[in-house]
């Protein structure tokens, strides 16, 4: 062996460890409960402040690390795991915890509420200019065909409860609707994503406010406690049981800290709301009607009522949302719509600057003006897809629906 090829093979002993420790790799698992071997949708996995995911509808998740990382698997209501990736393999069991009897409790429940709601306004005065990037994912069904896909990329203020939502990138597609066939797009769904459970520091708040977390509670629920858990991971479970009203509402159980009195999860139902709902096109008199009315002719409000489940983290040293899932359906033209949405913090990974949307805005409006970046979206997928997003995906993008409006 020559003397430059001993070199060569020096510098490859040399760098070869190091060049393995900077390897990448995809591990991709399913989370499932340790007892009843139930999957675990939306449980959080944690590598990094700018690397993380979340499980999807049916508890898979992929992420892109080193083999030898670290990953945290958490879910609310179960012992949170830290697993070196190359040893986790395809399945992850959470244990739960156990519910703790009452006599366990020497502080009165209510004296817990007062504390969570101090906390609550003491996280929004040091954090409330503080923003977040978000992955956002919404899907819309017609009995059992997928009609509508989008994700985008918004950023808002998520401290304590999600606002102030701005559009930074999207992409949509949909199907077209037919003398068959009727659809319903919501053109505002992203803004049920902004479950507020209290009010903003220095607001003026009276007993017609319906904030869980209020100082007039009482006057607008019924609350019932459990506490979860032992020693220093326990949580309550306040469960918030509106009284009558047709203003909106929460119907919901928020999971607190025992010991910092700081919000955990938070699911439920959001009652008497109205949302955007994008009327039937495709008619033969769409061009005269959008003529003597406007555009905005094709856009309606409906009642409706929406299931949520929304998950807190401190991975950035303060309270801020972690994630929000939203469902809803309804009946229309005979069929049932089946509408949902995931939204998750990506952390510290850089999305742009966007574009500020209110409640009532029009989100195919808004993504239609960015114009469809093709490549962006094949390497930002974020949260794994499910196998009928996959194929939803794969025929909209063979059609060339995105992009089309």
């Amino acid at each position: 062996m020559n003397r430059l090829a001993k070199h060569f093979v020096l510098w490859v002993l040399l760098w070869l460890p190091l060049l393995a420790v900077g390897q990448t790799e995809r591990f991709e698992a399913v989370v499932i409960d340790a007892q009843t071997h139930q999957t675990l949708p939306f449980a959080g996995v944690f590598v990094s402040r700018s690397n993380s995911t979340m499980t999807n509808a049916e508890g898979s998740f992929s992420i892109g690390c080193a083999p030898t990382d670290m990953l945290r698997i958490s879910f609310v209501g179960y012992q949170t795991r830290t697993i070196v990736a190359e040893q986790m393999g395809r399945v992850v069991e959470l244990h739960a915890v156990s519910t703790t009897l009452d006599e366990v409790t020497v502080k009165p429940y209510s004296s817990y509420l007062k504390e969570a709601i101090k906390e609550a306004q003491r996280q929004l005065k040091k954090n409330r200019k503080k923003r977040a990037n978000f992955f956002y994912r919404q899907t819309a069904y017609a009995d059992s065909v997928c009609y509508e896909f989008m994700e985008a990329f918004l950023s808002g203020h998520s401290s304590v409860f999600l606002r102030d939502l701005a559009l930074s990138k999207g992409r949509f597609a949909g199907i077209q609707p037919d003398s068959l066939h009727y659809y319903s797009y919501y053109a505002n769904f992203f803004s049920t994503s902004q479950i507020q459970v209290t009010y903003m520091p220095g607001t003026k708040v009276t007993s017609s406010d319906r904030y869980p977390l209020s100082e007039y509670y009482e006057s607008n629920y019924d609350v019932s406690f459990d506490m979860i858990g032992s020693d220093n991971d326990r949580l309550l479970a306040a469960h918030f049981t509106p009284k009558p009203t047709d203003k909106p509402v929460l119907d919901a159980t928020l999971y607190l800290d025992a010991n910092t009195y700081r919000l955990r999860k938070i699911e439920g139902r959001e009652l008497n709301l109205k949302v955007m709902h994008r009327k039937q096109r495709g008619s033969r008199y769409e061009e005269e009607l959008a003529a003597l009315f406007g555009k905005d002719y094709f856009d309606e409000l409906i009642d409706t009522e929406f299931h949520f489940v929304v998950n807190m983290t401190e991975d950035r040293e303060f309270l801020e949302v972690e994630s929000v899932i939203i469902e809803e359906q309804h009946e229309l033209y005979g069929k049932t719509i089946r509408t949902s949405s995931m939204l998750f913090n990506v952390g510290d990974r850089d999305i742009g600057h966007g574009r500020m949307l209110d409640t009532q805005s029009n989100m195919h409006d808004a993504i239609e003006s960015q114009g469809y970046d093709k490549k962006f979206w094949r390497d930002n997928e974020i949260v794994l897809r499910t196998p009928v997003e996959q194929e939803v995906l794969r025929l909209f993008e063979s059609r060339n629906l995105f992009g089309v409006f």
